[in-house]
């Protein structure tokens, strides 16, 4: 199968390559920086330079017309312009719809890699599944939700659309959790509120993630799924994997209340605008870490698709920390 990725250099992204790679699909992997791909050399990848935008973008037309589906893995996850979620995540969305139809009028396949955010969190020990309302809390959630709109409003009859929501997605090359990894190394753990200890998440491993986008794009359904491991696990929880696998001896945990961390995330803001820097704690975020449990259910996707979680945490966090390791990362 010929597959467009979209963000294809990403954390995700980049595993995704490397899965479609080996089952036989070619891959146009869409990159801002194609050096970053400079380390996958496959005859069937074809690197494309280009990105996102409101408009309809040029590079379409580096597609072949015989593109049988497109993995849309593209977005941002963090912004200290809350407007840039929605131009981004959800309004290029729409773009590259309607660039994408106007070339692939026939039979194809849209894949959009959304998020839990997109649905909101949920009750303690409850899990969201694909039956309940959809509440997102924040931007970044907001913008996901109103790309699964705009792809549920695509009214291509000859289109295959489906959504996954992942919840957190943790492996090699992840930076994102790698923030948390280097707080346990050094000792010392900032809690985000008084309880945060108990709060619980879903998690997929990348790969079993990446299994998860395989299944579904070589299906001929088009369905909403989350894909995440059956176990939930707490934040304290996380802490005393990752502690027991670096062979912590002692960590200290200091809780900081919200209020305080609202006011340093605005004062991150002020100094981004003024020198733009790269730290994850923006007011948005905030909105998400007070809730309780991002937990959500993925039996629907092991029924309609097949799939099996092979990665609990305590493995994943294993791959994850051996890669981080020799990227001398950690």
């Amino acid at each position: 199968m010929k597959i467009l990725i979209t963000g294809a250099s990403g954390f995700v992204g980049s595993h995704l390559v490397d899965k479609l790679l080996s089952h036989g699909h070619e891959v146009f992997a869409l990159v801002r920086t194609p050096s970053k791909m400079i380390k996958v050399n496959h005859p069937s990848l074809i690197i494309i330079k280009g990105e996102l935008n409101t408009q309809s973008p040029d590079w379409i037309s580096m597609l072949p017309h015989d593109l049988q589906a497109c993995i849309h893995t593209a977005g941002i996850v963090h912004s200290f312009e809350e407007n840039q979620f929605d131009r981004i995540n959800h309004l290029a969305t729409s773009a590259l719809l309607k660039a994408l139809e106007e070339k692939f009028n026939g039979p194809f396949k849209f894949l959009l890699i959304s998020s839990l955010a997109a649905a909101g969190p949920s009750f303690l020990d409850e899990k969201k599944d694909e039956t309940q309302p959809d509440f997102p809390i924040s931007a970044y959630g907001l913008s996901k939700k109103n790309a699964e709109i705009a792809l549920k409003n695509f009214s291509n009859k000859n289109w295959i659309n489906s959504i996954i929501r992942p919840p957190m997605v943790i492996g090699p090359r992840d930076q994102a959790v790698l923030d948390i990894f280097k707080m346990v190394r050094d000792g010392f753990i900032l809690l985000p509120g008084i309880d945060s200890k108990r709060k619980q998440y879903s998690f997929v491993c990348v790969h079993d993630l990446v299994e998860t986008i395989l299944l579904q794009i070589e299906s001929d359904k088009s369905l909403l799924l989350y894909s995440a491991h059956e176990s939930t696990v707490s934040f304290e929880q996380m802490i005393q994997e990752i502690k027991k696998q670096l062979h912590k001896k002692r960590i200290i945990f200091l809780p900081i209340p919200f209020l305080l961390i609202k006011f340093f995330a605005w004062i991150l803001k002020l100094v981004w605008r003024i020198y733009p820097h790269s730290l994850r704690l923006t007011p948005d975020k905030i909105k998400e870490l007070q809730a309780t449990s991002w937990t959500c259910d993925a039996r629907e996707s092991q029924m309609s698709l097949g799939q099996t979680y092979h990665y609990d945490f305590s493995k994943t966090v294993a791959i994850t920390l051996r890669d981080y390791k020799e990227r001398g990362w950690i």
